[in-house]
């Protein structure tokens, strides 16, 4: 993937994972470009298949493109960060805990593993650093 490919996709998610939003500033490590249909189901590298995701979100993605619902138990696809609206299918609660509104987004809160404490924590850390930011 090119350099230029690579700056479209981290400009266009405002510099946070497109899945769980937590922004790259609060890591080390470079955030991942995510083929949302991965290449073994025939996704392209071109920009309209990719997302910039955070490395847990993109090693639980993995190839996925559904799970099961965890309220259903029905065979459901994951949230498409390029046809899904984000705030159609999920809520961060005060908390940091991630709640999935239908059942995409409560498929892809399991699925991803959005609520491991340790992601829970660091939601709940921004917030408040977010707070402070604009008071």
């Amino acid at each position: 993937m090119d350099a230029t490919l690579r700056q479209q996709v981290v400009l266009r998610s405002g510099g946070q994972c497109e899945y769980c939003r937590i922004p790259q500033r609060f890591f080390t490590e470079l955030f991942q470009i995510e083929h949302i249909v991965a290449k073994r189901h025939r996704g392209l590298t071109v920009v309209r298949n990719l997302a910039l995701a955070c490395a847990r979100c993109n090693r639980h993605k993995g190839p996925n493109l559904s799970g099961i619902d965890p309220l259903s138990d029905r065979l459901t696809p994951l949230f498409n960060p390029r046809s899904d609206r984000w705030n159609e299918h999920f809520r961060q609660d005060p908390d940091g805990s991630m709640r999935g509104l239908t059942a995409i987004g409560r498929t892809t809160v399991y699925v991803l593993g959005m609520n491991a404490p340790q992601r829970v924590e660091l939601r709940a850390a921004i917030g408040i650093l977010e707070k402070l930011d604009h008071s």
